[in-house]
């Protein structure tokens, strides 16, 4: 068996909150989570649970403010006495939506759900995942940002982040997912046009995904309200993806500053971080 793909399967976290994909022990459920539902198109209501539905702790926002249009930090705190879930309907007249949220635990400001992504260029952009519950940890509480995603993995990240709805009929059949555990999440990417399989009819979810495969996949999941057309001297041209990797960089989805432009290769195989990067920023731009 091929050594990479034993060790993208094993290492790479599965983005998901789905059991199935809890492999190798619980996985780190600290915290709380937002979820977000529009009221109209001038206000939205936000949700905050705890991610443990067994503790006997409630939660309640302490404040809430908006930075640079984009992002709303809200501060809560948890305790005895306190409801379950926390409510804040919020106006958007002075956001660009759509907006992401920052919770910050008060009583512990500088709290991080993984031990090994303190300062790193992913950083916010793993905790928007995580706050959003979107992501989950591992059992011994890593995010391992600089390990490879596996196709299936990106594909539950994807559905997690975008909750398409599952088709009536199932016309999709991949000849290698039959006892796959990603298997219902595939089909739902398949039936809502975010991926395809290849000639031989395989999808090969185990295979680390490639940086021009998660910009194509994106470019299709998500519809772009502003894009530039800029000019970026590393990009391939005239290959299968470069529409779509030009895509991403002229919606701000990856940035010439990102370091993953330092040494640009739209073929290699892309980590974790980098896929929170780019989910991240599409779902606060599309």
């Amino acid at each position: 068996m091929n050594i990479n793909k034993v060790k993208a399967y094993i290492i790479c976290l599965i983005f998901a909150s789905l059991p199935i994909v809890n492999v190798g022990g619980a996985v780190h459920n600290s915290g709380v989570m937002y979820n977000i539902e529009k009221v109209d198109e001038s206000q939205i209501l936000i949700e905050i649970s705890k991610r443990d539905e067994n503790t006997s702790e409630g939660i309640k926002i302490i404040y809430y403010y908006l930075v640079n249009g984009k992002t709303l930090h809200i501060g809560y705190e948890t305790g005895e006495n306190m409801s379950q879930k926390a409510y804040l309907q919020y106006n958007l007249i002075n956001a660009i939506p759509p907006i992401k949220v920052r919770l910050i635990n008060v009583d512990n400001r500088n709290w991080l759900p993984f031990s090994d992504i303190k300062g790193i260029e992913a950083e916010e952009y793993i905790m928007h995942l995580y706050d959003a519950g979107i992501v989950n940890g591992r059992s011994d509480g890593t995010f391992a940002p600089d390990s490879f995603i596996t196709r299936a993995e990106f594909m539950v990240l994807l559905v997690n982040s975008l909750k398409p709805k599952k088709m009536s009929e199932n016309t999709y059949v991949f000849s290698d997912i039959s006892n796959h555990w990603a298997k219902d999440i595939i089909l739902i990417a398949a039936e809502n046009n975010f991926i395809s399989g290849y000639n031989d009819n395989t999808i090969r979810p185990d295979r680390p995904i490639t940086l021009a495969e998660v910009s194509s996949i994106i470019s299709r999941a998500f519809n772009f309200k502003t894009s530039k057309n800029g000019m970026y001297s590393k990009l391939k041209k005239d290959r299968w993806y470069s529409d779509s990797v030009k895509k991403m960089f002229d919606s701000g989805i990856l940035k010439v500053t990102d370091e993953i432009y330092d040494n640009f290769d739209e073929e290699s195989f892309i980590t974790r971080g980098n896929c929170a990067i780019m989910i991240s920023r599409a779902l606060s731009t599309y």
